[in-house]
C-alpha cells in the first residue's frame, strides 16, 4: 500500500507554517491510465515570482493600523478574566525578551504579546495585546477551537459511492457517483479501500462516466500560485469537497554517490506517468532543494528536473501537485481500477447525484480530535482550510461556502467577548494577509478551551517544544509548551500553553508584524523561555 500524500505533507516541508529555526520556512501534511490526459492551464504555466515585499509591506501596514494599539499596562476586553482571579500584570518587556529584540533588531511596536496565567494567580504580560495583526498559521488554534467547541470532538465525513441502479452480473450500466462532503483527510490509502468495497461487491465493468459531486461546497476559484508563486506545493492547494489525497503525487529521491545520480521512484505508481530514471548529484549544501532540482511540472504526466540534486541531503521525498481536480480523479481511479481487475472506459465529469440513489460504498473520515491533531501538530493547511469551511451554519442542502463560515466565526468569537475587529479569519489556515487576530484574543482562545471539555483534546494536539511537530528543533521550555507557530514572509507568531517550572499553567501568544519577522525565532523562544523561568 502506498504512503499517504497526506501523511508526507508536513514532513516533507509542504506546510507554510512550520517554522524552521535555521532557514526561512515554506508557507504555514500505482496505478494506470488508459488515454492521454489534457493538462490543466494552471499545470503548464510556470511558477509565478514570491509576493512581492513591496506588497507584503502593504499588508503588514494595514494590519498596524486596524486598530491604535493599547497601552502595555491596559487589559483589553478579550481578557477579561473572572474576579476570582489575583495577578500582577507586567507593563515593560522583561530583560530577556528586550535583549532577543535587540539582537533581532524587532522593534516593539511590531510586537503583540498576551501571557495570562490559567490558575487563580499569576504575572501578566501585556504589550500591544489586543493589536490585531496578520495571525499566519497561529490562526490554526482558533480554528480547531471553534471546530472542537462547534461540531464536537467525534464529528466526521463521509464520502459515498452511488449509482442510479443496482448492478447486474457485475455490470454496472450508466454512471457512477463520486460524493464528497468536505472529508479533510482522505487519504490513498483510504480512496484505495473505498474503491476495494465497491468491487468487493461483484462489479467488474462500469459502463458510464464517474460523476463527481462536489455540491457541497460553493468556493470561489482558487488559483494556487496566487499567494507566493508556489503552485505545485500542496499546502497552496484550495478547499475541496472531494479532495483526494491533496490532489498529490510523490517522487522519492535516492542517491547514489557512487554512480553520481539520484534514482526517482514515483509513489503511487499511475500508469501514463513516466520520471526520469535519474538526476544528477551535486556537492552542494542540502538547502533549498526543492529549487536546486531545478523542476518544471509543466507536463505533470512527465515531470523534468532541469537541475541536480544534493548528495548531502540524503533521501528525500517530494510531493508535488500538478492535475487539475478532475484530471487527478480520472488518474487515480482508472489506475486503481484497473489494478483490481475492472473495466472502465468512461471519463470523469463534475455533476451532482440523483436524490434516487443506491449507494454501493462508502469511507469515513477520522474523528475530528485526530484531523485536529494532524492539522496543529504539522501544521496543515488543507485540513484547516476544510475545516473552516465546515463550520458555516447552512441549510440542510446548502452548500457551505466562506461567508457563512467568517459569519459563523465572528458570532463565536463573540460569545467569547472577543471584538471582530481582533478576530477575523479569512480561510481559518493562516495562508492569508486579510486575516486578523490580536494576541489578546488568542490567549482569550487559549484560555476558554482551557476550561473545556475537550481541553485535552486540544492542548494534545500542538506541537510540544523540542519534542514533535513544528516545535521538534526548538527545544525551549523542552517538553513544557504546547506551542503552535506560525510563519509566512514579514508574519512570526506563537500561541499555546506552557508550563512553568514551578508547576503553573499559562496562556501565552505572541505575533510579530514586521521585516524582521524572518529573524524573530529567538524572540517568540525567549517569550516561551520567560514565562517557563519567571512566571
Amino acid at each position: 500500500m502506498c504512503l499517504s500524500a497526506f501523511a508526507l505533507t508536513c514532513s516533507l516541508g509542504g506546510l507554510a507554517n512550520a517554522s524552521a529555526p535555521t532557514k526561512e520556512p515554506q508557507k504555514n501534511k500505482k496505478t494506470a491510465v488508459s488515454k492521454k490526459v489534457a493538462v490543466p492551464k494552471k499545470a503548464v504555466q510556470p511558477a509565478k515570482k514570491n509576493v512581492k515585499k513591496n506588497t507584503v509591506r502593504t499588508a503588514l501596514t494595514k494590519a498596524k493600523k486596524a486598530v491604535v494599539p493599547i497601552s502595555a499596562a491596559a487589559i483589553p476586553s478579550a481578557l477579561a478574566l473572572s474576579s476570582g482571579k489575583t495577578s500582577s500584570a507586567v507593563s515593560e518587556l522583561p530583560s530577556e525578551i528586550s535583549h532577543a529584540m535587540l539582537r533581532a533588531r524587532v522593534d516593539k511596536n511590531d510586537l503583540s504579546i498576551a501571557v495570562i496565567p490559567l490558575g487563580s494567580e499569576g504575572k501578566k504580560l501585556l504589550i500591544n495585546a489586543n493589536q490585531p495583526r496578520i495571525p499566519a498559521s497561529v490562526e490554526k488554534i482558533v480554528t480547531s477551537a471553534a471546530a472542537l467547541d462547534l461540531l464536537g470532538p467525534s464529528n466526521v465525513w463521509s464520502t459515498y459511492i452511488a449509482s442510479e441502479a443496482e448492478p447486474e452480473n457485475g455490470i454496472l450500466k450508466g454512471n457512477l457517483y463520486l460524493i464528497g462532503s468536505g472529508d479533510p483527510y482522505l487519504t490513498i490509502e483510504r480512496f484505495w479501500l473505498l474503491l476495494d468495497n465497491l468491487r468487493a461487491r461483484g462489479i467488474k465493468t462500469i459502463d458510464g462516466d464517474i460523476i463527481l459531486d462536489r455540491s457541497s461546497f460553493q468556493v470561489p476559484a482558487h488559483d494556487p500560485f496566487a499567494f507566493d508563486g508556489e503552485g505545485n506545493r500542496p499546502y497552496n492547494l484550495g478547499p475541496d469537497a472531494l479532495l483526494i489525497n491533496s490532489r498529490s503525487l510523490i517522487i522519492k529521491f535516492r542517491p547514489d554517490p557512487k554512480k553520481g545520480v539520484a534514482y526517482l521512484y514515483p509513489e503511487p505508481i499511475l500508469e501514463g506517468i513516466k520520471l526520469p530514471e535519474n538526476i544528477p548529484l551535486s556537492k552542494e549544501v542540502c538547502g533549498a532543494w526543492r529549487k536546486q532540482i531545478n523542476p518544471d511540472y509543466s507536463n505533470p504526466y512527465h515531470p523534468v528536473f532541469k537541475g541536480k540534486y544534493p548528495s548531502s541531503c540524503g533521501a528525500k521525498n517530494l510531493m508535488y501537485t500538478a492535475f487539475a481536480q478532475n484530471e487527478y480523479v480520472n488518474a487515480i481511479f482508472s489506475s486503481m481500477w484497473k489494478q483490481m481487475g475492472g473495466e472502465w472506459k468512461g471519463t470523469v465529469k463534475n455533476g451532482k447525484a440523483p436524490e434516487e440513489r443506491t449507494v454501493l460504498a462508502s469511507s469515513y473520515s477520522d474523528p475530528l480530535t485526530k484531523l485536529a491533531y494532524n492539522m496543529n501538530k504539522y501544521s496543515n493547511n488543507l485540513i484547516a482550510r476544510q475545516l473552516f469551511l465546515a463550520l458555516g451554519k447552512t441549510a440542510k442542502d446548502e452548500p457551505k461556502n466562506l461567508a457563512k463560515s467568517r459569519e459563523t466565526m465572528k458570532e463565536w468569537a463573540q460569545t467569547l467577548k472577543i471584538s471582530p475587529r481582533e478576530l477575523y479569519l479569512d480561510n481559518g489556515s493562516g495562508l492569508s494577509r486579510s486575516s486578523q487576530l490580536s494576541a489578546a484574543a488568542a490567549a482569550r482562545v487559549l484560555e476558554y478551551m482551557w476550561n473545556h471539555k475537550v481541553m485535552a483534546e486540544y492542548m494534545a494536539s500542538m506541537p510540544i517544544s523540542g519534542i514533535d511537530g513544528t516545535m521538534k528543533k526548538r527545544p525551549v521550555a523542552k517538553g513544557q509548551a504546547h506551542i503552535k507557530t506560525g510563519y509566512i514572509s514579514g508574519v512570526r507568531s506563537i500561541a499555546g500553553y506552557v508550563l512553568t517550572a514551578s508547576g503553573k499553567r499559562y496562556a501565552v501568544a505572541a505575533i510579530i508584524n514586521g521585516n524582521t519577522a524572518i529573524n524573530a525565532i529567538p524572540v517568540m523562544d525567549a517569550i516561551i523561555d520567560w514565562v517557563y523561568s519567571e512566571c
